[in-house]
């Protein structure tokens, strides 16, 4: 029960965490000038850090992909990161739809405005 309690707070701590960093990044990615480049630029930061993974091979137990992917990398080499690479480059492929949707509909409904 300790362990399980431990999961769920430190999984809380960097969500909280992870919405702080993101209301900064927002902040600096506002391009008025580029709206693709500020859609892109958000949904590919999201992607990289909200996106979950299996910690360990018994599948118990998630955490963020870009977290595991590091700690693969320095303690088991580069070839045992790629397990948490697959997923992640998929959320990162999803998050530029995602974004290419975004600025279509925001210049759909800019044109909707002048018209």
């Amino acid at each position: 029960m300790v362990d399980e309690s431990n999961y769920y707070g430190v999984w809380l701590v960097y969500m909280l965490a992870s919405l702080g960093f993101l209301s900064v990044y927002w902040r600096f990615t506002r391009l008025p000038r580029w709206p693709i480049l500020k859609h892109s630029l958000r949904c590919l930061m999201i992607a990289l850090v909200f996106t979950p993974w299996y910690a360990n091979s018994d599948k118990g137990t998630l955490a963020p992909a870009l977290m595991i992917i590091a700690l693969d990398a320095i303690t088991k080499g580069l070839g045992e990161a790629s397990r948490a690479l697959a997923p992640m480059l998929l959320a990162l492929l999803v998050a530029e739809l995602f974004a290419l949707v975004l600025f279509f509909l925001e210049r759909g409904r800019a044109s909707d405005m002048t018209v």
